[in-house]
């Protein structure tokens, strides 16, 4: 066996089905096996992986036990001359192993390979190429001086700023995504540490492996699809506290290192109060300047109505000022976050929509208000329409409202053109259509060279694409996993450049894959079939219908204990659904595809029953399906009224 190839899953198997598709297309005429450990995925991917890929051996963990942990279960049992450690959101060329395998054979003191990396728009990541992180180089990428000199070997060591891009050079690290070593070398250095959970356990090793002797190989003459590079990573506040945790895992175990230390603390602190200021900013500061706004417009109102009806600003009782006012406030930003207001992302249809419910709530509590504690009416009445101003402003010029427009306008021009066969065609127009994205298909690429034209749909052959692109003005390729090969879809970004949205129908899921433009280094799944049942405004009507539907049916309890069978049950399922322990509608628990829905607490009632054991993959997958998509409260309103008297079973 010349080569091992370890991946470590967890929870992306649109991407691992592409990835595994794409290795078997470079493995061929290499003897070579395929091991996939899975860290307790809730996607299905172990079954999945079983199902379309029987050669892979797949290991099924129970438990996330970290990516060092996994890729040494995968390497104990390998066999090959060679392992390579690759990660499973990544599309190897169909001469990578072949070209990887050349080069070691004739550089016998090589003992590590890494390849140019490409992100999901086809540019380049520095991460390919990677130096130690001794002191001044974690000092420069810490506080981003690298960026000043990028090709310095003093200013930039940490991505080796002084090998070219296409230049093959030993380098001091590899990146965990591809690390292609020899077992010689392995063995002689040792596995991962496992005291890494995650990042880290690269340096580590490719530090363990020069100090054992051998060099390492930046080896640019062949390249990979990497999907979620460094860039799409290190904005989290998880990223920058693991990563940080991990240098200082490095630094502790290695002394040489040591020096760096309180440096380390120091970016630790440093980044994780930025990212947690930079997180919450941008999760909660729609909602605090509309409340500002608000309650500032009712302020302003209330003074300015004072002084213009009562000659002075000081008519009003402090009640409106510190009980009416905030009250008021309080319900319509309740109102607007209810409505989704600030659901990501950002409709500014449901900021109307909340506004004016609140302005309605307002009106029924005015009325059953005492007196004594009632404001002016013209104050709610004229610091609305003041507030319904402000809204008009912001959602129409202030980020991220006002990108709504922009985004609109690139959603009319992502003008695609399919490079599929005729059946695929059609599948890739289905999932196309069954999703949010509004792209206008220009006409289909044949993979065939050799093919003729059917059909007017067909604009030529995969060897005029360029020309197809630049004629057609196309701003996105769709690619098919299943006719098209990965040599051709990896050839073809780096030779047409991040000029275009490159996108990948994977053969095995109802996913299409890729990076959502330019400028975004590998978004997770770009088009998708679109489930109501996702939308957070959906989650919260299920759940706000299952308190209110809890409480109607406790009251109406000494009733309906006289209807219901199983009364007991009925009371204790009242109790777990209030709590959100459970849902009064969820999917039956026996059909095998619910890990593709959107996910749910477990339920009182279905939407559905089968019949008997052979009816479930029939009736089950297709009603589950159609609920999730289609989701409306009134739908779980309509079951339990019909399934009233089923409220006591236990599924």
């Amino acid at each position: 066996m010349r080569l091992s190839v370890i991946i470590v899953s967890y929870n992306v198997y649109p991407f691992l089905d592409n990835c595994l598709r794409s290795i078997r297309e470079a493995m061929k005429g290499i003897r070579s096996e395929i091991i996939v450990v899975d860290n307790a995925s809730v996607d299905g991917t172990p079954q999945l992986v079983r199902e379309h890929y029987p050669e892979v051996i797949t290991i099924a963990n129970k438990e996330n036990i970290g990516f060092a942990k996994a890729n040494n279960q995968g390497i104990r049992i390998a066999s090959g001359e060679y392992i390579l450690l690759l990660n499973p959101d990544t599309v190897v060329s169909g001469d990578t192993f072949s070209k990887c395998l050349d080069f070691m054979e004739g550089h016998a003191n090589t003992g590590a390979i890494g390849v140019k990396m490409l992100d999901g728009s086809g540019q380049f990541l520095p991460e390919s190429k990677r130096g130690l992180p001794t002191l001044s180089a974690s000092f420069m990428k810490m506080t981003g001086l690298y960026r000043l000199f990028p090709k310095s070997r003093i200013w930039n060591r940490y991505y080796q700023g002084h090998v070219e891009t296409n230049e093959t050079a030993d380098v001091e690290v590899l990146c965990g995504a591809f690390m292609f070593m020899r077992k010689e070398a392995l063995t002689d250095a040792g596995l991962l540490d496992e005291d890494f959970f995650m990042y880290g356990e690269d340096i580590d090793l490719s530090y363990r492996i020069t100090k054992a002797g051998y060099s390492i190989t930046y080896l640019p003459t062949t390249s990979i699809i990497h999907y979620k590079g460094e860039s799409t990573k290190k904005s989290t506040l998880n990223y920058v506290l693991t990563f940080y945790q991990a240098m200082l895992i490095f630094t502790q175990k290695h002394p040489e290192f040591s020096g760096q230390k309180f440096l380390i603390k120091l970016a630790i602190y440093f980044h994780g109060i930025l990212q947690l200021v930079r997180q919450n900013l941008t999760k909660w500061w729609p909602i605090v300047l509309d409340t500002a706004l608000l309650f500032a417009s009712f302020y302003t109102i209330s003074k300015i109505w004072a002084w213009y009806y009562f000659d002075t600003v000081y008519y009003l009782k402090p009640t409106s000022y510190y009980f009416n006012l905030p009250l008021y406030t309080g319900i319509i930003i309740l109102a607007m976050y209810l409505n989704g207001a600030y659901d990501k992302p950002l409709k500014r249809k449901s900021s109307w929509l909340g506004f004016f419910s609140g302005m309605l709530m307002i009106l029924v509590l005015y009325a059953i208000l005492p007196t004594a504690l009632r404001s002016s009416r013209m104050v709610i009445l004229l610091g609305s329409l003041l507030f319904s101003l402000v809204l008009l402003i912001t959602r129409s010029k202030l980020n991220p409202w006002s990108a709504l427009s922009n985004n609109l306008g690139q959603q009319n021009h992502r003008k695609a053109i399919i490079v599929a066969g005729k059946e695929e065609t059609a599948r890739i127009k289905e999932l196309i259509n069954r999703s949010k994205d509004q792209i206008e298909i220009l006409g289909i690429v044949s993979p065939d060279t050799d093919a003729s034209q059917p059909s007017e749909n067909v604009l030529g052959d995969i060897g005029q694409l360029e020309e197809l692109v630049r004629i057609y003005q196309a701003k996105e390729i769709i690619f098919s996993a299943q006719d098209v090969p990965f040599s051709v879809f990896t050839g073809t970004m780096s030779h047409l450049g991040p000029t275009l949205r490159y996108m990948l129908a994977a053969s095995t899921t109802m996913n299409i894959v890729g990076s959502m433009g330019k400028d975004i280094a590998g978004e997770s799944y770009a088009i998708q079939i679109h489930f109501n049942l996702s939308d957070q405004a959906s989650k919260r009507a299920k759940r706000i219908f299952d308190l209110i539907s809890s409480l109607l049916l406790w009251i109406a309890s000494p009733l309906l204990l006289f209807l219901i069978p199983h009364p007991t049950n009925f009371l204790k399922h009242i109790v777990l659904v209030g709590l959100g322990k459970k849902t009064w509608v969820s999917y039956y628990p026996l059909d095998s595809m619910i890990q593709s829905l959107p996910p749910l607490p477990a339920g009182i009632l279905c939407p559905a029953y089968p019949a008997d054991t052979s009816d479930v993959d029939r009736r089950l997958q297709h009603i589950h399906y159609v609920y999730a998509r289609d989701y409306h409260w009134t739908t779980d309103l309509s079951i339990l009224i019909a399934q009233l008297k089923k409220t006591g079973q236990t599924i």
